[in-house]
């Protein structure tokens, strides 16, 4: 009778062990997994405005507005949060993600922004790899923008005078260094643009 009861019960752990392994697919992430709230990338840009003599801004009439930043895990970027000049609300930014290893352009798209405050648009997943180097690119040709410089500009914390001071890291994010080129500039390391993405 013992031997029974202790058979049964090594079949149901061995059932439960069975049960519990995967079978190698992974579950999709939902979309509420992508959370634009409170980003990573805001609170490091929110310590860098708050350090003395900086200030958040919109500034820097060049057509290319970028930044470099590594994580120190790895994740997939889902969105892309952007706030646009009213005069151009309607016409879209090229955004892009670049791996700085390869010189690789890993995502781009068009994308319209609110010019009420930042808002977000969904992107292709894009995955980012521990420890490696990747840009971020805003780019808004002076061309599309009505040719007028004052629809080129963006939201940036600077430091007037200065040069912003690099890196500057805020938990499992770290920017090495922000450029703004192109029919202007270049800037090099003058702010860091708000460019804002969700991750999971």
């Amino acid at each position: 009778m013992k031997s029974t009861f202790k058979n049964i019960g090594l079949l149901i752990v061995l059932g439960l062990t069975i049960v519990s392994c995967s079978t190698g697919t992974t579950t999709p992430v939902p979309v509420s997994a992508c959370s634009s709230t409170n980003t990573i990338f805001n609170q490091l840009y929110a310590n860098v405005v708050a350090l003395p003599g900086h200030q958040n801004t919109v500034t820097f009439d060049t057509e290319i507005h970028e930044y470099t930043f590594t994580f120190s895990q790895n994740k997939t970027i889902c969105s892309i949060g952007y706030q646009s000049q009213p005069a151009i609300a309607a016409v879209p930014y090229k955004m892009e993600i670049i791996d700085n290893n390869t010189n690789t352009v890993i995502y781009t798209g068009n994308h319209v922004f609110s010019s009420a405050n930042t808002s977000y648009v969904s992107i292709t997943p894009t995955p980012i790899i521990a420890n490696q180097s990747y840009t971020i690119r805003r780019t808004m040709l002076l061309a599309n923008a009505g040719n007028n410089f004052a629809n080129i500009i963006g939201r940036v914390v600077n430091q007037p005078g200065a040069l912003v001071s690099f890196p500057q890291s805020f938990g499992i994010m770290t920017i090495t260094g922000a450029n703004f080129y192109q029919n202007g500039g270049p800037l090099v390391n003058r702010g860091i643009p708000y460019i804002d993405f969700a991750y999971y």
